[in-house]
């Protein structure tokens, strides 16, 4: 398979996601978390940098290190390991050290109450660090200067026109570019296509047809649905891509905009009726809403269960488990209604993978070259190669052939088209996005249904709708 992401149809697919809210990849910034020990100090590389030119255009001093922490998920650690290298095979008297962390925002947030942060942050993981809050105190680098920089592989081409479209937008707060998003992720279902054909089953496009599916599979003790319990933001993809398809964009857009009694729409009690009817029937993993990710997802590669919402990091994430014929594939969510707003087909999708250069760094001049390394055509393939998921640098995965799970993404991308949904209220508003993961909780946990989900949502967003301090944003495409 030819893999163009960066052809005319792919180009529209990156109007989503300014800063992601889901998972691995898009986690919900916590404001806050730093706001009471933050200090606007950002007194570490205080300019003794080397002279700029057109191959070192930030004046990378060779012989300082570079200190990167790198978030240890579903990307595995090579990638990661060749950006490094690729940095001191050019830097020769440098060393690029990289930590390891499962959790970004717990690890890194005493380094910036510190005023010791590294240089640069793979700022992904379920717990990431406020980009807001970051901003506010002016401990994370405006990354304009990176994006206009020359490229590596032709320093008469800028680095931004290297990158896919929108990838850029993707990572802007207050209209300026805090945040590189590395990684193309397709979101959806996903299941193993070596079951389904060993059962002769197919992949449902309707709830009807999955209702047909689950209870043959029930039969046969495999729950046709799972979920990774223990972090509900996964569940997030779920709920607003069936509302967005139930009710239309325009369904999203007012959740987003906070207008009054968003939560309570038709399309919002539609998919939580669905999807307590799911759990109702016995149709979902016995216990999943107290699991972890890896054990859930473990449960559809043992084929225990049919089906589990994720992003394309998923294969890779597993990647030690997997058997040596399970065929992982994604697509998109079944429709809930024969009125959908929406058609079968669509999806999520956007740029993640977030990286950030701390202001405070020891080396901010060298995490600005570690980005712009990683976005060489080399570094970006070697990406995809590694992680099997799709680079942000133009024609950087053209001509490979890719997994299974490779392939279904990019097919599920040109089914979609135009249809891709996006969200922002999880970036906007850190507080109604915890309680989003709170009403997913007791949702998946069979505590109330429809009534008690909307009841605590709107709630939660007439709180953050009616506060002074809560700066208001607002959403028109």
């Amino acid at each position: 398979m030819t893999v163009t992401p960066d052809s005319p149809s792919e180009l529209n697919r990156r109007t989503v996601l300014r800063r992601a809210a889901a998972a691995g990849l898009l986690a919900a910034p916590a404001a806050g978390i730093l706001a009471a020990c933050a200090s606007t100090d950002t007194s570490g590389d205080t300019g003794d940098k080397g002279s700029s030119s057109e191959s070192n255009p930030f004046g990378v001093d060779a012989s300082k290190p570079v200190e990167a922490v790198v978030f240890d998920g579903g990307f595995g650690q090579d990638y990661a390991k060749y950006y490094a290298s690729s940095y001191e095979k050019k830097y020769a008297g440098s060393k690029v050290g990289i930590v390891w962390s499962k959790e970004i925002q717990t690890d890194l947030q005493p380094r910036f109450a510190g005023n010791n942060p590294p240089d640069v942050i793979n700022n992904s993981s379920p717990k990431t660090l406020g980009i807001d809050v970051l901003v506010a105190n002016s401990q994370v680098v405006d990354l304009t200067e990176l994006f206009e920089s020359p490229s590596v592989d032709d320093p008469k081409v800028k680095v931004k026109d290297t990158l896919l479209a929108g990838v850029i937008d993707e990572g802007l707060y207050n209209d300026k570019p805090y945040t590189l998003n590395a990684a193309f992720t397709v979101y959806g279902f996903f299941h193993d296509a070596t079951l389904f054909a060993a059962k002769g089953w197919t992949v449902p496009k309707t709830w009807e047809e999955f209702l047909t599916l689950a209870e043959n599979a029930k039969k046969e003790g495999i729950a046709a649905f799972t979920h990774q319990g223990k972090y509900p933001w996964y569940m997030n993809n779920v709920i607003i891509d069936w509302v967005w398809k139930t009710g239309g964009k325009s369904a999203v857009v007012a959740i987003d905009n906070l207008e009054p009694n968003a939560w309570k729409a038709p399309a919002v009690v539609t998919v939580i009726d669905k999807i307590k009817e799911m759990l109702d029937k016995g149709y979902v993993q016995p216990g999943a809403a107290q699991l972890d990710h890896t054990t859930t997802q473990q449960a559809v590669i043992d084929g225990k269960a049919l089906f589990i919402p994720c992003g394309t990091w998923l294969e890779g994430e597993m990647a030690k488990t997997l058997k040596p014929d399970t065929k992982l594939e994604v697509t998109a969510q079944w429709s809930l209604t024969a009125s959908d707003a929406s058609p079968y087909g669509t999806i999520r999708a956007a740029a993640g993978e977030g990286w950030i250069v701390p202001s405070g760094g020891k080396n901010k001049s060298g995490g600005l070259e570690f980005l712009r390394l990683m976005l060489s055509k080399d570094n970006a393939r070697k990406f995809a190669e590694l992680t099997k998921s799709l680079p942000v640098v133009k024609g950087a995965a053209e001509g490979l052939t890719g997994s299974s799970q490779f392939t279904s993404a990019n097919k599920a991308l040109a089914e979609a088209g135009t249809n891709i949904v996006s969200t922002k209220f999880g970036g906007w508003y850190p507080d109604l996005y915890k309680a989003f993961e709170g009403a997913i909780s007791n949702l998946m946990s069979g505590k109330g249904g429809s009534a008690e989900f909307t009841d605590a949502m709107q709630k939660a967003a007439d709180k953050i709708a009616a506060d002074p301090n809560v700066k208001k944003q607002k959403r028109t495409n």
